[in-house]
């Protein structure tokens, strides 16, 4: 429907330009209800404030966020950026349809770099997308994509469509499965595991070393640590992980005794405390759902500074 696809362009392009104030969330997520209701094409156009495109699925919270916004994960994004160097690799562990793989990848363009994202991303409907958003931006010279999600073991598998995809997305978050009960509302595809371990040995000839690794997979980060335990015990990356409490106790996962035997030695947690990374010694201090980095002793100093920078 032409029309209604005309007011949903001019509904985000307000929502883009309003300040946050209480309710806005509520006023955009009653104005999509609407337009999908009255026919507007649930793929759309997202215009990005940092000057990217993406193509989102309006029917998946996550994405629907971004096209109103124009923006996903902004702060944690600008961190990463400000971790990086014009010819740096950066790991995207759980792609998805590529806010990271996207962003970072335009900044390294933009540098004139030789530097490299790598994206991992298993479900077949999230990495056509993630591929379609890559050329849209022209950044198939910044990036490399591999459609296996990352483990403990390769090996042949399934993954859980969640929420997103209840409310009819072709694209959104997924997980790996934990328990009967905690996925038991769920669609499961197949999926192909691997071992960064195992990958890494190809990808090292032309890349070089790893400086950054975003892990965002649901629950699944430790077995990915697991699986990657010589890769990143002799690259040293700085590791922003997603620690989503839900997941592990599906699993009955204690996090400190599952994570620390995990983590390279003279290795710190950096948690978002009061506007600052400030270092926690247990990742019971996460809430619920958090972000932690996970920083090598000898690029503390970089870390530190780089965060001074990445504040607005």
């Amino acid at each position: 429907m032409v029309f209604a696809d005309y007011i949903l362009k001019l509904g985000s392009f307000i929502f883009n330009r309003t300040p946050s104030f209480r309710g806005l969330i509520r006023l955009y997520l009653s104005f999509n209800c609407l337009m999908l209701k009255i026919g507007a094409n649930p793929i759309a156009l997202a215009k990005m404030k940092d000057g990217t495109m993406l193509f989102v699925d309006l029917r998946s919270n996550t994405e629907m966020f971004a096209f109103y916004r124009g923006n996903y994960d902004s702060d944690l994004v600008q961190s990463i950026r400000s971790l990086l160097s014009p010819d740096s690799c950066f790991l995207d562990v759980g792609a998805n349809i590529g806010f990271y793989t996207i962003a970072i990848a335009a900044m390294l363009k933009s540098q004139n770099g030789s530097g490299k994202v790598i994206a991992f991303e298993p479900f077949d409907g999230n990495y056509e997308r993630l591929i379609q958003n890559i050329s849209l931006n022209n950044l198939e010279g910044y990036c490399s994509t591999w459609k296996i999600g990352l483990s403990s073991a390769a090996l042949d598998s399934e993954i859980t469509l969640r929420e997103d995809f209840v409310g009819g997305s072709e694209t959104g978050n997924a997980a790996i499965p934990t328990n009967p009960e905690f996925d038991k509302c769920f669609k499961r595809v197949p999926i192909k595991l691997d071992r960064l371990d195992n990958v890494w040995q190809d990808i090292q000839k032309s890349i070089g070393k790893i400086d950054v690794i975003k892990i965002d997979i649901e629950g699944h980060e430790d077995y990915c640590l697991d699986g990657g335990l010589e890769t990143i015990r002799t690259n040293r990356p700085i590791i922003l992980m997603e620690v989503c409490k839900p997941y592990y106790a599906a699993r009955s996962v204690e996090l400190d005794e599952k994570f620390f035997p995990l983590i390279p030695k003279q290795y710190s947690i950096y948690r978002l405390s009061n506007g600052r990374w400030q270092i926690i010694n247990s990742l019971n201090e996460c809430d619920t759902i958090d972000n932690v980095f996970l920083v090598p002793e000898e690029k503390s100093g970089h870390f530190h500074h780089a965060q001074l920078i990445s504040r607005p």
